[in-house]
């Protein structure tokens, strides 16, 4: 434990370069797991070995979110004052919370926070009845800065008709069936309409971030939850998403703040971009 303090402490006082050193520093690397005398089976062996070679990859994963969460201690991002899954009314019943959280996660996708708030926030007004018997060009009119606007508007009156007949889902596996809905939107309606963490929501921001560092080299969202949901435990899940997301959003964003980031000096990304320039 005084181990486990001396390490945080270090992370919030130090420099970039006294950063860097610590990242490097010989008890960050990965513990080896005790060899197990029952046999692995062939395809176990492979997974464990890719895993021991990207582990060795990246720095220490964990370290390095930690690096990442002292720059976001401020929680100022835009995915933390308007983000998809803030937007609905709590004075309404639950079921309509959950119809308003679903409906502004299924608007988010390429598409700015501050936008699909803006967007979101106007659907506050209608009931599920009235989406769901509203003329699907009138629906466009309330969403149109979003992209992607009339495919989103059919979506979400069909959600809305599908609910006045079967309420809204409950499940995982219920949520990601309907239409306009993936794996990230079911995760994080999940987590936010009924308090259950099921997975860790991956944003593209979250990819951007993890290719360049590199934390994991993948740009499958899929494959990048999965290693991600491995390196952390359950309880920390569920504010991995907005602390990475907020990070893309301020910082390493598709045009980076690169002098900004305490993670500059062992960045892949950094280095290759100032040795090319």
């Amino acid at each position: 434990m005084r181990q486990t303090q001396k390490i945080m402490l270090a992370f919030s006082e130090a420099t970039t370069s006294e950063l860097n050193e610590i990242l490097e520093h010989r008890f960050f690397k990965e513990k080896k797991s005790p060899k197990s005398k029952s046999k692995m089976s062939l395809s176990k062996q492979q997974s464990t070995a890719t895993m021991s070679t990207i582990k060795q990859d990246n720095f220490g994963t964990k370290n390095i979110y930690e690096i990442i969460k002292q720059m976001r201690l401020e929680r100022n991002a835009p995915v933390d004052i308007v983000g998809p899954q803030k937007c609905f009314d709590k004075d309404k019943d639950i079921e309509t919370q959950r119809f308003q959280i679903l409906t502004s996660l299924m608007l988010s996708p390429q598409t700015k926070d501050e936008i699909t708030s803006k967007c979101a926030n106007r659907l506050l007004d209608y009931t599920i009845n009235d989406i769901a018997n509203m003329d699907e060009s009138e629906l466009v009119k309330l969403i149109y800065e979003v992209n992607f606007n009339v495919t989103k508007a059919k979506r979400i009156k069909e959600l809305a008709q599908l609910v006045i007949y079967k309420g809204m889902p409950k499940t995982f596996e219920e949520t990601i069936k309907i239409k306009g809905v993936g794996e990230k939107i079911a995760l994080l309606y999940i987590q936010v309409a009924f308090q259950r963490v099921e997975g860790i929501p991956i944003d593209v921001n979250m990819i951007r971030i993890c290719n360049r560092i590199p934390i994991f080299k993948e740009k499958s969202p899929t494959k990048l939850r999965k290693f991600l949901e491995s390196e952390f435990e359950h309880k920390e899940w569920g504010d991995i998403n907005e602390t990475l997301v907020g990070f893309g959003q301020q910082i390493c964003l598709p045009k980076p703040k690169c002098e900004q980031c305490k993670l500059k000096d062992i960045c892949e990304y950094y280095k290759l971009k100032n040795t090319s320039d």
